[in-house]
């Protein structure tokens, strides 16, 4: 055992701060050559709360007295981060640049997506710059339908939360054709713009697990979103049976 070691030496200090890539980084600078850490990671990174946004995602308001976690809660989540940089940092599929992970799938499949650690979500990639700010305001209880634009801001970011990019080129009408390799598939293609895929796990580092190990594995994540595009065409016939002759706009309800 050696009482030396010092994370600190193994900083990237050249990674943007305030990244979830810059978080992962210090953790792994604690653990990977720590000859202090068995096979299974276990240390978080020392001396850096303020400097890393983890385990919460975000920086406390200097208002919020008190955390929105208990100890024990706040452990059990730094454990879940640690697996998780460790998943990261030994699988060779995955890349993350900032906030944008590239996933590149068994089939050749080439994936995408922004994690938010502010808000425990994934967005399309390099997209959370732009959407954070509405993210935020509706957080805060903002609607703004008063005000057309600023409204259509709001409901673009919200409909963004939980979309990845499949890497597919689509047909010029906005659809994508699915991947031959998966078989048993009703639909040829898809809409390329609801490619949704939602969590269900209690905690993000275990939702980000979940959804790369699929993306990785690059075909179940197909079944899905053929799924998703099935109930999409049946809700839309039904739109449209329901107001065959289009239904009249009114944006305040959207």
């Amino acid at each position: 055992m050696s009482d030396e070691f010092d994370g600190w030496e193994n900083i990237d200090w050249g990674i943007e701060i305030d990244t979830l890539e810059f978080d992962l980084m210090a953790i792994t600078s604690h653990n990977k050559s720590n000859p202090n850490v068995g096979k299974k990671w276990t240390q978080w990174p020392k001396d850096m709360s303020g400097i890393i946004l983890l385990p919460l995602g975000y920086k406390q308001s200097i208002w919020d007295k008190e955390s929105p976690l208990t100890e024990k809660e706040e452990s059990d989540l730094k454990l879940k981060w640690i697996e998780f940089a460790q998943f990261v940092d030994e699988n060779e599929s995955i890349s993350l640049e900032e906030n944008t992970f590239t996933i590149e799938g068994k089939y050749g499949s080439r994936f995408s997506f922004d994690a938010s650690m502010e808000f425990s979500i994934w967005l399309p990639p390099n997209t959370l710059e732009r959407y954070g700010p509405s993210l935020r305001a509706i957080r805060n209880g903002a609607r703004r339908k008063s005000n057309l634009g600023i409204h259509m801001e709001y409901l673009e970011a919200s409909q963004a939360t939980w979309k990845i990019d499949t890497g597919t080129k689509d047909d010029g009408l906005g659809f994508c054709d699915f991947p031959s390799y998966v078989k048993g598939l009703e639909l040829k293609q898809y809409e390329g713009w609801s490619t949704f895929v939602y969590p269900s796990k209690s905690t993000f580092p275990e939702n980000l697990t979940d959804l790369i190990e699929m993306l990785i594995a690059d075909y179940h994540i197909w079944e899905i979103l053929h799924e998703h595009e099935v109930k999409r065409r049946k809700a839309n016939e039904e739109w449209n049976d329901k107001w065959p002759n289009g239904r009249p706009d009114d944006w305040m309800y959207l």
